[in-house]
């Protein structure tokens, strides 16, 4: 991007002192910048800009998402939904039928909390429970299907009947709680269940631009110049829209809950969504009703409902769907208003994360500094560690991944927060995953593969989400309904005959405590509760090899000073390795191996240790003597700022320090001349990096970014750096 090679540039010749005839002469054409570089060796003081990283309450969670359809059948009497008759197309229940409900409840789940307690489960994430759509028919040729899995919601105000009833989930929930878990609901805010239909028969996406929106006069205008505004224009269902929205039966009028949900003008009515651009705002996602959510009638009714669920039910947290499908400034408003009716009920650490549909950090980080979502499912973890654990990608292409994760901190948020996963019900499962990418694995391999897969979500920094089923063995046959197979024995064909890793049925019940997958998967949660450095110490990437082999990362708990070192081996073959730990070297304890045997350690040269690691296995080490204080200097801090990043209109600040050792480094800027440093955020671990945006930082021409590392013991070392722009004649940023 424009300035990015150049900014690098410049901070090299000022770390080398260049002269200043050679800045006047070539640098200031483009602006000036000027570094301070300040060695101290100090005790942090009251009016110090440094604040600590930030962790997320929820650290200590693993989570565990199910469909309640598939999880467990626990009332086989509600399985019809309440309907008398016993035909699929209208009861939506044909357990041989994939896309037909299969009869799993809240009840079920209650059933099998020992279950979920005894693997380690913090947290059930279930997907939407509210009453659906029973089943969509799309016309001629095409096959209905049901919604089982609960994204076409009709009642936002009630459970749906296959499930149970509201007095079910109270049940769940008491339950839960008694077995230390808590309850997270999925949440929709984007669309309901396909009832509208388009009066003029179009279905294909109408742009914006050729078909602005009118009121109800018939004047065009600009939906985003009303965005949560009160004044948002009238609008007219025959009059206002590309595509008129019209209902193919009286019934369907008033079908929806709450009412307000039933008026055609609550929606965008432009068509189906395309791949991308404006239409994955404003497009029907697979024919579901879009919701106008650039009007504030709609954010309202939306927070409503909600903040119900919340004040009747004791639950624990939401997780927001198809987030990147909705407009950001939706989510501004909406976040917080659940975040204070959670407080105003008792629950001040209310667990929020959000479904942004995309592997790129630069796309989800976006979602936490623009569209105050406090944290999101990683999808590019799932990715990395998907090519990780098959081995077809080196461990160097892990170590860039997280070295990405500087691209989500901000003043309250950051990597840490993130809720990581290997497989779900849209992808797939990390089985089946590892099944194609290792085509020709034995059976014993792939259990190994699998496990490995399962430790970096365990061991490494995020939230852990598991899917339901992964713990015996499920692998599907893809994404989507090929993914959602049944845990209590299924009669789908598909379902029943699938290969299942470590061995399984699956025409039979899946809840085997004494399956290799649940066993290992049970001692690797273990391990993570026992040891709080695993949830929160800061991460640093150790050893990374260009081919596979040994990735390596430090875990350090700051307050107490304790190291544990997390090895892995993505290789078929056993491997050895010298890594640089900070902690004395011959302190070691080994609290997870998974592997029989072939895995050694002892100290090494150079205040390294000396590890040797079996094929597709993990080592987890813990010091028992803290981290000492040492000897070396603290050496310098070095800072730097460029406008311009490999992140699209954001900042990088970067501060380099001389020595190694354990620091975070907190980031600040301020207008030139004024008083106080605007606080940007703290990087824990190298490469300490953060990226606000563009709209963060002042907009003038003169800045001052400041960065304070600190380490330890409390010693700080401080860089400031003045940057200056030539403004335009044109003006602009």
């Amino acid at each position: 991007m424009p300035g990015k090679e150049f900014g690098g540039d410049l901070a090299h010749w000022l770390f080398a002192r260049v002269t200043p005839k050679f800045l006047n002469t070539r640098l200031l054409e483009f602006f000036t910048s000027l570094v301070l570089l300040l060695a101290a060796s100090v005790a942090h003081g009251g009016d110090s800009l440094f604040q600590p990283g930030v962790r997320s309450p929820r650290l200590g969670e693993i989570v565990y998402f199910l469909l309640p359809d598939r999880f467990n059948d626990g009332n086989p009497s509600n399985n019809r939904g309440g309907v008398e008759s016993d035909a699929p197309e209208e009861t939506g229940f044909n357990p041989a039928n994939p896309d037909f409900f299969h009869g799993g409840d809240l009840q079920g789940i209650t059933l099998k909390l020992d279950y979920l307690r005894d693997l380690g489960v913090t947290s059930i994430w279930m997907s939407p429970i509210f009453r659906n759509l029973a089943v969509q028919t799309y016309g001629r040729g095409i096959r209905p299907k049901a919604g089982y899995h609960g994204y076409w919601i009709l009642d936002f105000t009630d459970v749906d009947p296959h499930f149970g009833s509201k007095g079910d989930l109270q049940g769940l929930i008491t339950e839960a709680r008694q077995h230390g878990i808590g309850t997270i609901l999925d949440v929709v805010v984007n669309h309901t269940a396909d009832v509208i239909q388009p009066k003029n028969g179009v279905h294909a996406y109408q742009y914006k631009f050729s078909k602005p929106y009118l009121d109800a006069n018939g004047k065009p205008f600009d939906d985003r110049d009303y965005i949560n505004r009160p004044d948002f224009p009238a609008l007219d269902p025959d009059v206002s829209f590309p595509v008129p929205p019209t209902f193919l039966n009286e019934k369907d009028r008033t079908i929806k809950t709450p009412g307000w949900l039933n008026d055609p003008t609550v929606y965008h009515n432009r068509g189906e969504a395309s791949t991308g651009g404006e239409s994955a705002e404003y497009g029907d996602i697979s024919g579901l009703d879009d919701l106008f959510t650039e009007q504030l009638r709609v954010v309202q009714g939306m927070i409503d409902i909600y903040s119900d669920w919340i004040k009747n039910f004791d639950i624990a947290g939401f997780r927001l769907d198809t987030v990147k499908h909705v407009n950001k400034e939706f989510w501004q408003r909406f976040v917080p208003a659940i975040q204070e009716a959670a407080q105003n009920s008792g629950r001040k650490d209310f667990f929020i994360f959000g479904e942004v549909y995309d592997h790129d950090p630069a796309v989800l980080s976006e979602f936490v500094h623009r569209a105050s979502v406090p944290s999101v499912l990683d999808f590019g973890f799932q990715q990395a560690v998907r090519g990780f654990a098959a081995g077809t990608d080196a461990p160097a292409k892990l170590a860039e991944f997280f070295a990405k994760d500087s691209y989500y901190t901000t003043q309250s948020v950051n990597a840490y927060g993130l809720v990581t996963f290997l497989g779900n019900h849209d992808l797939g499962r990390i089985g089946y995953f590892l099944c194609n990418d290792v085509s020709t694995a034995s059976n014993e391999e792939l259990l190994a593969r699998d496990i490995l897969a399962h430790a970096v979500l365990f061991f490494t920094r995020g939230i852990p989400a598991m899917y339901y089923g992964d713990e015996q063995g499920l692998t599907g046959k893809g994404g989507d309904v090929a993914s959602r197979e049944d845990m209590f024995g299924s009669k789908v064909p598909e379902y029943a005959q699938e290969k299942r890793i470590g061995g399984g049925d699956g025409s039979a019940p899946a809840f085997n405590e004494d399956h290799p997958l649940f066993r290992a998967i049970r001692a690797m949660i273990s391990v993570r509760k026992k040891n709080p450095t695993l949830q929160g110490g800061i991460q640093m990437v150790r050893y990374a090899e260009d081919k596979p082999g040994i990735f390596a990362v430090s875990r350090i708990d700051q307050k107490r000073r304790e190291e544990m070192l997390v090895v892995f081996n993505n290789s078929g073959e056993t491997h050895k390795a010298n890594i640089k730990v900070f902690s004395p070297a011959g302190n070691w304890e080994r609290v997870f191996d998974s592997a029989a045997k072939g895995t050694s350690f002892g100290p090494g040269p150079d205040k390294k240790l000396s590890i040797e690691l079996a094929p597709w296995s993990t080592l987890v080490l813990r010091n028992q003597q803290s981290i000492e204080v040492g000897t070396e200097q603290p050496g310098e801090l070095h800072l730097e700022a460029n406008r311009n990043s490999e992140v699209e209109e954001r900042w990088e600040i970067k501060a380099e320090p001389t020595a190694e050792r354990v620091m975070s480094v907190a980031f600040g800027v301020r207008a030139k001349g004024e008083t106080n440093y605007k606080f940007l955020g703290t990087a824990d671990s190298p490469p300490y990096r953060v990226f606000p945006t563009w709209d963060a930082v002042p907009n003038v021409s003169e800045l001052e970014f400041k960065a304070v590392a600190r380490d330890l013991f409390g010693q700080e070392l401080t860089a400031e750096f003045d940057w200056q722009r030539r403004v335009p004649k044109n003006g602009g940023r």
